[in-house]
């Protein structure tokens, strides 16, 4: 796919990389985030990656969110995922000063403002990560997957809606076999609240 290439060839030039997705956090957003973040680090070691944007403490077991600081944004790549419109991105102020920004997005188009834009219509944002990892044959550790895994679940609410596509179904499969995740175990996580709530 001729834009997963362009976005992987940013990825490959810029040595700081800003990841950020919508306010009010959800799994698909969060599940994106981190496994986005996760095979970067795991395919470009020496490359520095911020994950962005406010926490959502019931979420924090899918991974811990960066504060960067004095970051020469005019030397830097911003990713936004699972965002259609930059007002409701969340952690980043100077969308306008960063060297290039990339959104990659499941949902229906409102409003363009990155350079490279990548708008599929599917489950969550966080299939699309996965065919960007499989179209780039991309190492991918196992907390990327449950991450990838765990995204998927939130938006298709365990595959019950009607965007659940055969593709998802066969790229979740994918998943199942290259990596082996104990899935079961990561429903107690994602649905698991205090007994106040």
């Amino acid at each position: 796919m001729k834009l997963f290439k362009e976005i992987y060839k940013l990825i490959k030039k810029y040595e700081n990389i800003v990841i950020a997705r919508h306010i009010g956090a959800d799994p698909d957003a969060l599940g994106s985030q981190f496994a986005l973040k996760g095979v970067i680090q795991e395919n470009f070691p020496d490359k520095k990656i911020y994950a962005v944007g406010s926490t959502a403490s019931k979420f924090r077991f899918m991974g811990s969110l960066d504060k960067p600081d004095n970051l020469d944004l005019s030397n830097t790549l911003l990713i936004v995922l699972d965002t259609p419109d930059k007002k409701r991105i969340d952690g980043i102020e100077d969308l306008e000063e960063y060297a290039s920004i990339v959104k990659i997005d499941h949902h229906p188009f409102v409003e363009e403002y990155a350079n490279i834009e990548y708008i599929e219509e599917c489950s969550s944002a966080s299939q699309l990560v996965f065919k960007f990892i499989l179209e780039n044959k991309l190492k991918m550790n196992t907390k990327i997957a449950e991450n990838i895994y765990l995204g998927i679940v939130g938006d298709t609410d365990r595959f019950l809606h009607d965007y659940t596509t055969n593709e998802t179904i066969e790229l979740v499969s994918k998943l199942l076999q290259m990596t082996n995740i104990n899935f079961t175990s990561l429903y107690s996580k994602l649905y698991s609240r205090p007994l106040n709530e």
